[in-house]
């Protein structure tokens, strides 16, 4: 018999009332996970509609003898049409039609990887990769994976349960497609599976519903709440993404250019998954979804293009609070104690002797979880995030793909759903970009960096800001609009943006009132240089701008180290590397050994006199720096005699070329270009393996270029490819042009898509039918 985690007995009451311990903080986590496991208790299995309706068909099935998987009706109402790289262009029916074949397309692509998606959202990756996976507490941060905690933290914001408890509020055309996505993932695992681990199970509309409440609440929300609470600043090392577009007036063609940079590690639970859905009259929309997501967070239609950056708006906070002398579950709130919310959730972790079990108590006071305690000094810590309690966040998306205007696109962020993101949109005529929020009013008085007390009701939120009070600006007189991880004010040359605006509160960190373009990080500042120029772009440029990899900092090192070396010998190896220096164009490249000096260089000057030191040189202050003082040009010809002779101890040569040592593995070995270093706008980015090499996994994350009109013309790329099938060609044709600096066409049109076809999953001619009734594109 399982031994029961009692909620009571675990945060300090017994059944009885009376006062016990808390177990914060995990440090016996080991023995104490002994003494409550055990594996001689059934799972509890819970049957939502989707696996209902399964359970019945499968009993109709047996009762008549015909031991045949029944084919979904919808499997006939779609059509897969790949092209040259794998894409899946999917023609359907109805939209829910359509959804299913996107649901069974990523699965054929990479069913593990979402499957474990839709485990992480429900708090169940215990069950498969073990006890490490239920977290050592809830304060953990993992890096790469951008995510705080394990599964516990996952129960512990409720989302999949708030989604079971309120799937009523989801709008019936989205559950429609959720459910349409779920049955197309749900017919790949049956037909395959005896070929699948037996760990994958069929997934619900609510299962896909709360990885999308998942991403909002561990990614978005929890994250700016539990910095707070640590006292620690977690950056995502290149979370970020650049986004920019020019008007007709700047472009070449006179049509605008959208150009979408997404920055994220290549294979974390964010890779990048591109598609493109068509509905008859109803939905023409391509974009990228994380694995697992039906909905395209960047993306494009027939009429408009979208893309989004993080961006650091004030939407979480923590909550002090002041827990009774003699009674753990009580907190004063207005002069009156409180009972705290409890409730139990039961785990299941996989261990050496099988699956075993455990239950753990949940806590929430009004804020809402609690996820620290101190119960010496008697105080507990609540979160309270934006929207918790929503279970529209698949709405936001689905919005965005079926917006026909400006107008459509604004009208789904005004529903205030979507807690943050840069949202750059353009169309045939215009620019529009919102710092997108959702900030809830708040009292002044308390400093909203750091948790505040939640023993009175003066610091409760008030309502949301207004969509109408967020930064906006739309066709500015610049004629570009930018976006790379940058404040407000600096999105576009006199944006007429104030920092401050609309309340002092609005940004994690209150700037001052006077910050200008210094604002700006090397990113933005490169774009600045480059779409202030009076001229006009081409597309190929826009293109080239995607792969730039121009290192700011070299225009104040190579003129300092130039000055250092006037006084060495010809044939003085750093006075030969300097020259190197001086003929170089200033961009990282997988041909260059001038760049891997500047690398080198600037890891030597930070080992030898700090990372602050040597991060002068990125910083908008960089120019600054006096390059004729006899100090900094000592300092950096030191540093460089450090790099080359670092360079010949390691590789055996003082002039490597960069491609030789960044690398992506990929079925095979590409040199890559990009770099981490710098603050590049495309960075390849990866971590020193023992051989001295860097192999890429991280940096840029997806290029989307869209030349607006009708029709559109696309490019794009991802860092690997579509599959993540090592005997698929599209395992890693993407890997090989971004190593070529080189992108695809994302073909748009009918006759494109049917020219470009390699391979056909259903009937091959539902898409020349649809283009014959020429009946494409709207809904």
């Amino acid at each position: 018999m399982t031994t029961r985690y009692h909620p009571w007995r675990a945060m300090g009451r017994q059944e009885d009332g009376r006062s016990g311990k808390i177990p914060i903080g995990w440090k016996s986590r080991a023995l104490w996970l002994r003494l409550q496991v055990s594996g001689s208790e059934a799972p509890l299995i819970l049957l939502n509609e989707m696996k209902l309706r399964a359970v019945l068909l499968g009993l109709a099935l047996l009762l008549s003898g015909d031991l045949v998987t029944a084919r979904d009706v919808l499997a006939d109402r779609v059509t897969i049409y790949r092209d040259d790289y794998g894409i899946p262009h999917i023609v359907g029916d109805t939209e829910p039609a359509a959804f299913f074949g996107y649901g069974y397309a990523q699965a054929q692509d990479h069913l593990e990887g979402m499957m474990i998606q839709y485990l992480d959202a429900q708090g169940r990756r215990a069950e498969v990769l073990g006890i490490e996976a239920l977290g050592d507490g809830y304060l953990r941060f993992i890096p790469y994976e951008y995510r705080w905690g394990g599964d516990y933290l996952q129960r512990l914001l409720r989302t999949k349960k708030a989604v079971l408890e309120q799937r009523e509020r989801i709008p019936r055309e989205v559950y429609a497609v959720l459910d349409g996505f779920a049955r197309g993932v749900n017919a790949y695992i049956e037909e395959h599976r005896g070929t699948i681990p037996a760990w994958i199970e069929q997934i619900s509309a609510e299962d896909v519903e709360a990885l999308e409440r998942s991403h909002y609440l561990r990614f978005y929300s929890i994250h700016d709440a539990l910095t707070k609470l640590t006292g620690q600043t977690y950056s995502f090392p290149n979370l970020g993404s650049n986004q920019w577009a020019i008007a007709r007036q700047k472009s070449a063609t006179g049509r605008i250019i959208h150009v979408e940079h997404t920055h994220m590690p290549w294979a974390n639970r964010f890779q990048n998954y591109e598609a493109h859905l068509m509905v008859p009259g109803r939905l023409n929309a391509g974009g990228i979804s994380w694995f697992g997501s039906p909905f395209f967070l960047n993306g494009f239609n027939d009429k408009i293009t979208w893309s989004a950056t993080w961006n650091d708006p004030n939407i979480a906070d923590v909550y002090e609070e002041k827990l009774h002398p003699q009674d753990d579950l009580r907190y004063l709130y207005d002069g009156a104690w409180r009972e705290m919310r409890v409730e139990a959730e039961r785990f299941r972790i996989k261990g050496p002797a099988g699956m075993e079990t455990i239950t753990l108590p949940l806590y929430y006071t009004h804020h809402g979880p609690v996820v620290r305690v101190d119960r010496g000094k008697r105080r507990a810590w609540a979160v309270k995030l934006p929207n918790f309690a929503g279970v529209d966040y698949g709405a936001n998306l689905y919005g965005f793909m079926k917006a026909q205007s400006l107008e459509e696109f604004n009208a789904v962020v005004a529903r205030q759903a979507m807690p943050r993101w840069n949202l750059l949109v353009t169309d045939q005529e215009n620019l529009y970009w919102i710092h997108n929020a959702l900030v809830a009013q708040r009292p002044s008085g308390y400093d909203w960096s750091k948790p505040v007390p939640g023993w009175t009701s003066a610091t409760e939120w008030g309502p949301y800001l207004p969509v109408s009070a967020y930064p906006q600006v739309q066709n500015p007189a610049a004629g570009f609009l930018q976006n790379c991880n940058n404040p407000a004010w600096v999105v576009t040359r006199n944006s007429g943006l104030r920092p401050q605006d609309p309340a002092p509160y609005y940004l994690k960190r209150t700037p001052p009132e006077n910050s200008g373009e210094e604002a700006l990080n090397t990113r933005g500042e490169r774009l600045f240089a480059v779409l202030t120029q009076e001229r006009k772009f081409s597309v190929q440029e826009m293109i080239d701008l995607g792969f730039d990899t121009y290192v700011m900092a070299a225009d104040v090192v190579v003129p300092l180290l130039e000055r250092a070396a006037r006084t060495l010998d010809e044939n003085d190896l750093a006075r030969r590397a300097v020259a190197g220096l001086q003929a170089w164009d200033r961009r990282s490249h997988k041909d260059s050994t001038a760049y891997t000096h500047l690398h080198f260089w600037a890891r030597a000057y930070a080992e030898l006199y700090g990372a602050a030191a040597a991060g002068r040189f990125s910083s908008y202050d960089r120019r600054k720096i006096d390059i004729d003082a006899p100090q900094e040009q000592e300092r950096a010809l030191k540093a460089l005699r450090e790099a080359l002779a670092l360079l010949a101890s390691r590789y055996g040569k003082r002039e490597v070329r960069w491609g030789e040592i960044n690398v992506v593995s990929r079925g095979g070995e590409f040199p890559l270009s990009g770099t981490g270093a710098f603050g590049v706008l495309h960075p390849d980015a990866g971590e020193e393996r023992e051989d001295g090499r860097i192999h890429a996994n991280d940096g840029w994350g997806h290029l989307l270029v869209v030349m607006e009109g009708d029709p559109k013309e696309i490019w794009s790329l991802l860092p690997y490819g579509q599959s993540e099938d090592p005997r698929s060609p599209h395992y890693n044709d993407q890997a090989r042009l971004n190593s070529e600096g080189k992108a695809k066409r994302f073909w748009f049109r009918a006759e494109d898509i049917l020219a470009h076809t390699k391979s056909v999953w259903g009937d091959a001619g539902r898409l020349k039918r649809s283009l014959e009734t020429n009946k494409t594109g709207r809904r």
